[in-house]
């Protein structure tokens, strides 16, 4: 039970760093373009990029995906592209089977909502360690095709990508950055550790990046990597002092918050500006900003 609970919680934070990261429609483009087959980008219309919100993973595929959507146009034809990442660490042989539930959900959302159904290009986002294998859906004889629904899927393994490439293949700071982490997040500190030049390179990407996408990114390294705070800020002074600077701020505006989360909660249970800020070191000023914010 506690192996299970242990693999839950880190595919949620994999989970919540994908989809915060990918759901902003620039950063989803910026990743499709570069891991989309050629025949395919050939005919997309990448300005035709409407995110879409809804989650189509139900509750029997949630083990295996977590998705995000677009709607596009590829040459006249309205079609929907979705992204999604692979929780497991090695390739799965049921991999059709789950792709063709998925594609299954989006058409049944489509119907039920009186919408065209739209053909569905799903791609796969793996950084197992295994290399990725398929042996196909089912084996039949030709004469027996028309019968089973064969389809392909594409697919993006970080493996098939070099750290250095990362950085010249992709446009957008944060998606080059994200990739990186989410390629070597099986051991992301000890690599940034062995690897300080290549690490000093991808964080200078980062100057570029808002505070908020920062955060993100600053959350989901320290949360990945399982260490306190202090212990990675010793290993980031070893890349430059900036970026040590630069985890370390964001570290205290995650923690501040967390506390803020707590000051919230504790507000709902009636308790008063003074207790709170007892207890969470929270100036009463900042409390009473929060309680008036919280109010409306």
């Amino acid at each position: 039970m506690k192996k299970n609970s242990n693999v839950q919680k880190n595919n949620n934070i994999h989970d919540n760093f994908f989809k915060s990261l990918f759901s902003v429609k620039e950063n989803l483009e910026d990743l499709l373009l570069g891991t989309l087959p050629k025949e395919v980008l050939q005919g997309l219309k990448p300005e035709t990029l409407v995110y879409d919100p809804t989650e189509y993973v139900d509750q029997e595929l949630a083990p295996y995906f977590k998705d995000v959507s677009c709607n596009m146009f590829y040459g006249n034809t309205n079609i929907k592209v979705s992204l999604l990442y692979e929780h497991k660490s090695y390739p799965d042989k049921n991999i059709h089977l789950q792709l063709l539930r998925y594609i299954l959900n989006v058409w049944e959302n489509q119907a039920a909502n009186k919408q065209p159904l739209t053909p569905v290009i799903t791609m796969v986002f793996y950084h197992g360690k295994p290399k990725w294998t398929d042996s196909g859906f089912v084996q039949v004889p030709e004469e027996l095709k028309r019968f089973v629904p064969l389809f392909d899927y594409a697919l993006f393994d970080t493996k098939d990508i070099e750290d250095h490439a990362i950085i010249r293949h992709f446009k957008r700071p944060s998606v080059k950055v994200a990739v990186w982490f989410m390629k070597r997040s099986d051991n992301l500190i000890g690599f940034i550790k062995n690897n300080p030049d290549l690490a000093r390179e991808m964080f200078s990407q980062l100057k570029e990046i808002d505070e908020t996408i920062f955060q993100k990114i600053a959350l989901y390294l320290y949360k990945v990597s399982g260490l306190e705070p202090d212990k990675i800020d010793e290993i980031m002074e070893t890349i430059s002092p900036q970026v040590k600077d630069a985890f370390a701020e964001a570290a205290n505006e995650l923690k501040y918050l967390g506390k803020k989360e707590v000051v919230v909660k504790m507000i709902a249970k009636g308790y008063s500006d003074k207790e709170i800020s007892e207890i969470t070191d929270i100036a009463i000023e900042d409390i009473q900003k929060i309680r008036t914010n919280n109010s409306h």
